[in-house]
Formats: C-alpha cells, sequence, structure tokens
C-alpha cells in the first residue's frame, strides 16, 4: 500500500507541475479565464499528492482543502499563508469556469500564477524527503514480503562482510527484560554441515550450504527464563530478513525443544554446558528465486 500511495503522490505533482505550466503558457496566449483553472489545478494537485500519503481521498475537492489546512497547515508542516492563498485560488477558480461573463484582470491572474509557484515550491521539498523515507520504509518492508526459504545454494561462498551484517542483525532483536540470550556458532565446514544435515529428517539444506548459523541460547543467567525460546525465534527472523535483504536465501531448521536433536548439534559444536543450540540455518546464494505466497487474510483480523 505504501508503494501505491508513493506512486499517485509522484504523478499528482507531475500532474500539478504540468498544470503549472499550463497556466502560464495561457497567460501568455492572454487566455486568463483557462490560465485561473491550470493554475488553480496546480495547486490541488499538489496538495493532492500530500494527502495521499497519508491514505486521505476525497471527491470533493473542500474536503481535500479541508484535510490539508488541518493536518499540514494548522500543524505547522507548511507555513499558515498557504491556507489563505489555496482559497483565493479555488474561489478564481470558480470565477472562471462558473460565472458568467466574468472578466479576469492580467494582475490577479499573475498572482495566482505566482502563488501557485509559490506552493509548490514549498511543497515540493517536502514530498521529496516524504518519498525517500517510504522508499527506504518499502525497502525494509520488503525483505518481509519477498522472503521464501531456500533450500538449494549455489557453491558460491558467503563473504564474511555479510556473514557480520546478518549477525548484526540479529543481535539486535528484542528480548524480554533485555536478556539477549544469544551466541551463535557459524560453521563453513563442508565436513560440519554435513553432519549437522542429520540431525533432523529435514535438515538435509545444512549439507551443501556454504555457511550454517546455529542460534544458540545460555541456560544461566537469564531474568526471564521461560521466555528465552521467543527471543529467539525473534532473532532467527531478523537473520532470515537480513539475508534476504543482501540477495541470499536461508532457510529454518528447527532443533529445539527436542532433546536428541539439541544433544546431537552441541555434541557436533562442542558446546559449552550451558548453551543450547536453538535451530539451524542455512544461509548461501540461492540457485532459484520464487515469489512469496500472499498469506493475507482479512478474515483473520479481529477488531474490538
Amino acid at each position: 500500500m505504501e508503494e501505491v500511495r508513493l506512486d499517485y503522490s509522484k504523478y499528482r505533482f507531475e500532474r500539478a507541475e504540468g498544470c503549472l505550466d499550463e497556466s502560464r503558457d495561457m497567460f501568455m496566449r492572454d487566455k486568463l479565464l483557462t490560465a485561473l483553472n491550470r493554475s488553480y489545478y496546480a495547486i490541488f494537485h499538489a496538495i493532492r499528492a500530500v494527502t495521499i500519503i497519508d491514505g486521505f481521498e476525497s471527491k470533493k475537492h473542500k474536503g481535500i482543502i479541508s484535510h490539508f489546512n488541518q493536518y499540514y497547515v494548522k500543524t505547522k508542516i507548511f507555513p499558515p499563508d498557504i491556507s489563505k492563498l489555496i482559497d483565493s485560488a479555488f474561489n478564481l477558480r470558480g470565477y472562471a469556469d462558473y460565472k458568467d461573463m466574468y472578466i479576469a484582470s492580467r494582475k490577479e491572474t499573475q498572482e495566482q500564477i505566482s502563488n501557485a509557484e509559490y506552493i509548490l515550491t514549498t511543497i515540493k521539498p517536502w514530498l521529496a524527503k516524504r518519498w525517500a523515507e517510504i522508499e527506504k520504509e518499502d525497502k525494509i518492508m520488503n525483505a518481509i514480503f519477498t522472503r521464501t526459504s531456500t533450500r538449494q545454494f549455489t557453491p558460491d561462498k558467503v563473504e564474511s562482510k555479510y556473514i557480520i551484517k546478518i549477525l548484526r542483525a540479529a543481535m539486535a532483536a528484542p528480548s524480554a527484560v533485555n536478556q539477549q540470550p544469544w551466541e551463535f556458532w557459524v560453521s563453513d565446514d563442508p565436513e560440519i554441515n554435513e553432519r549437522l544435515s542429520q540431525a533432523t529428517p529435514y535438515a538435509t539444506p545444512a549439507k551443501n550450504a556454504p555457511v550454517v548459523i546455529v542460534p544458540c541460547y545460555r541456560t544461566n543467567d537469564l531474568a526471564a527464563p521461560m521466555m528465552v525460546e521467543i527471543d529467539m525465534a525473534i532473532c532467527a527472523e531478523n537473520i532470515l530478513l537480513e539475508a534476504e535483504e543482501l540477495g541470499l536465501g536461508a532457510v529454518m531448521l528447527g532443533i529445539a525443544p527436542l532433546e536428541d536433536r539439541m544433544n546431537y548439534v552441541a555434541e557436533i559444536l562442542k558446546l559449552p554446558e550451558n548453551f543450547r543450540p536453538f535451530m539451524l540455518i542455512p544461509i548461501g546464494y540461492p540457485v532459484s528465486k520464487r515469489p512469496q505466497e500472499d498469506r493475507y487474510e482479512p478474515a483473520k483480523i479481529h477488531t474490538v
């Protein structure tokens, strides 16, 4: 939805600039009523480019103008004089379009074009900043909506700088009372990875993965031990999303809470007694990429 609003906002501001060019052209050709009309629409499309960002739409011009004034002028996002200029442009456009025998003066038409130029010049930098923010937000959200489980990897090595980024993302996860129970064992040893792939019937992707990350949690000095598995699950999700963001593929392979699997992995990695493995996460460059299934179901949303 953010992407759609962004596209509409950019399109509407382009229309605003186009209308402003048309108003100047009509003024030069002494077509003053048309110049008033086009300069008003330059303003109107510019403020619509703003209001669509927060999802507001209205079939009535007054509705758009009222929303803009309430949420963008009264809140001092834009200077207060813009409100009066918009109202003036709206009224003049009404005279030009609907009032019989209305004769526009070159002075008032020139003033309205200047007002439109001022409004567009004021709005444009704010829009550019918001567009950049939305694009940044979309980039983060895209990892959520493009991530799929990768079980087949190319033999290409995963650069150490990417592993560091992935682990940095993992450690950025929230945890209960900030207990941060995690530490990470990272294997790029084919022999170890092959042994890890035998931890469960579903762990075969670890066999040919260039890297396997094993998030583990400590069992001592925990403020909220009952929340550890939730902490680790959030941490693992960060790993998957950062891998996706970097153009890599990954998959979660469950180990905890099954003791036989956990003991098997702990023995391979020679974990200290106070650490337990949570899952295996093979990471590498995917052989192929498929689109994510859309799992959004409005019926599962309940408003109370």
